[in-house]
């Protein structure tokens, strides 16, 4: 499908993962560490995408960063029909706020310039999936040092949609700080604490794929909430 302009859509949408310890920290009971269910998830994630409806795989362009107390862009800016696998990803150590919001700003406006020479870019989405607070050196990070770099981000033309997904000991204040505002909601979703990581995660995984799906076919933004979380007011 081409807008008005005759040009093809995309709708950019990026995959945020943390991989700081707490994510791959090893379990008791033996179970898969959130890291580990995480990194299956993103893969069959892409793959079901691809699988999945033409119209979808060729205008939603995916891409998959990860951060810890640095950033990696794990796969760059990329239609499903297109990717061929998506690397693993990589544990980090702390995890910093302040790095990762700085990095998205210059990758979605890197990859604006570049999609808007070919396609009618329709506003990102940013999925910003952790389970803890900000934390870097000995102490908390405060909102102080990471929220103006989170501003920038959100502040882009298009302005991105920020969907804030948390589990695992992340505040809710700290998840509403990071959401942006889609119709007068906010965009924060927290893990039940019955529910267990590995559903959470599975979950998320499940309501990216049927947001960037249904946001492709209505032509705007749709952003379904997770199974196992809930939406924060």
């Amino acid at each position: 499908m081409r807008s008005a302009n005759g040009r093809p859509r995309a709708f950019p949408f990026y995959i945020v993962c943390d991989v700081s310890h707490s994510m791959h920290t090893a379990r008791e009971d033996g179970r898969p560490t959130p890291f580990e269910v995480l990194s299956n998830c993103v893969g069959e994630l892409l793959f079901e995408l691809e699988a999945g409806d033409p119209g979808v795989s060729e205008a939603a362009h995916v891409a998959v960063v990860s951060f810890s107390d640095r950033v990696d862009l794990v796969l760059p800016l990329t239609r499903p029909c297109d990717a061929i696998r998506v690397p693993a990803l990589r544990p980090g150590r702390q995890t910093d706020y302040l790095v990762v919001f700085s990095e998205l700003v210059k990758i979605l406006q890197k990859d604006h310039r570049k999609l808007s020479k070919q396609f009618d870019v329709r506003a990102p989405v940013v999925f910003f999936i952790t389970d803890g607070e900000p934390y870097v050196g000995k102490t908390l990070q405060d909102v102080e040092v990471w929220g103006p770099a989170r501003d920038r981000l959100a502040s882009l033309q298009p302005a991105p949609y920020i969907v804030a997904l948390g589990f695992g000991s992340v505040r809710e204040e700290t998840l509403r700080r990071v959401a942006s505002t889609l119709r007068g909601e906010v965009l924060a979703f927290a893990g039940e604490v019955a529910t267990g990581a590995a559903t959470v995660l599975h979950g998320i995984a499940q309501a990216v794929s049927d947001s960037i799906s249904a946001s492709v076919n209505r032509n705007t933004a749709v952003l379904r909430g997770p199974d196992g979380m809930r939406q924060l007011r």
